[in-house]
């Protein structure tokens, strides 16, 4: 009857060990796909001069600072008078400043597409075209449409998503939309 106990106390320990071991694989493996499922580019923070001077496409068109997730962010854009073939914007998205906590890592953004509104909407289409990552900013390149002669009031509408890396997981904070607004005129000149 002791060979029985001391056989049970026996199996009873492997079994602890492999669920404890199985546990820590399950754990380690949802901390890996937690981090990886969503891969948000990690900015330097940089001041509002230098990102200015640095940005790539020449005179800008407009700029916009919006605050999320503890970050101060600023988007530069273009958006190149029209022409009767493919006309491009240019955007990016600069880091000013970030408020780290004890559990958040790091904060990105994730350029996530275009919601845009004009006065003709009918006659425009718009969408992103390409998406690059720089160690100071994101950048983007808008590809627009026009179908007919006009002068367009468009917001091109840039969605942003904000995520935030912490020891547990990748989180989508808030999704924002910058309006990007300007005034083109499509037609003969």
């Amino acid at each position: 009857m002791a060979k029985e106990v001391k056989a049970r106390v026996h199996l009873s320990f492997r079994k602890k060990i492999a669920l404890v071991t199985l546990i820590v694989v399950i754990l380690v493996s949802l901390e890996v796909y937690a981090h990886t499922y969503v891969q948000i580019h990690s900015l330097a923070v940089t001041t509002e001069d230098e990102a200015t001077r640095s940005f790539p496409f020449g005179h800008s068109t407009g700029m916009q600072v919006f605050e999320s997730a503890g970050c101060r962010w600023l988007v530069i854009w273009r958006a190149d008078e029209a022409s009767i073939s493919t006309n491009y914007g240019f955007i990016s998205v600069f880091k000013l400043e970030q408020n780290n906590s004890l559990f958040t890592l790091n904060t990105g953004v994730i350029v996530a597409r275009l919601k845009p509104i004009s006065n003709n909407s009918a006659w425009l289409s718009a969408e992103l075209d390409e998406v690059l990552y720089e160690s100071n900013r994101t950048d983007a390149r808008i590809k627009y449409f026009f179908g007919e002669i006009g002068t367009y009031q468009i917001d091109f509408g840039l969605i942003i998503q904000v995520y935030e890396q912490t020891l547990l997981a990748t989180l989508l904070r808030e999704e924002v939309r910058i309006p990007l607004e300007t005034t083109i005129y499509y037609g003969p000149t």
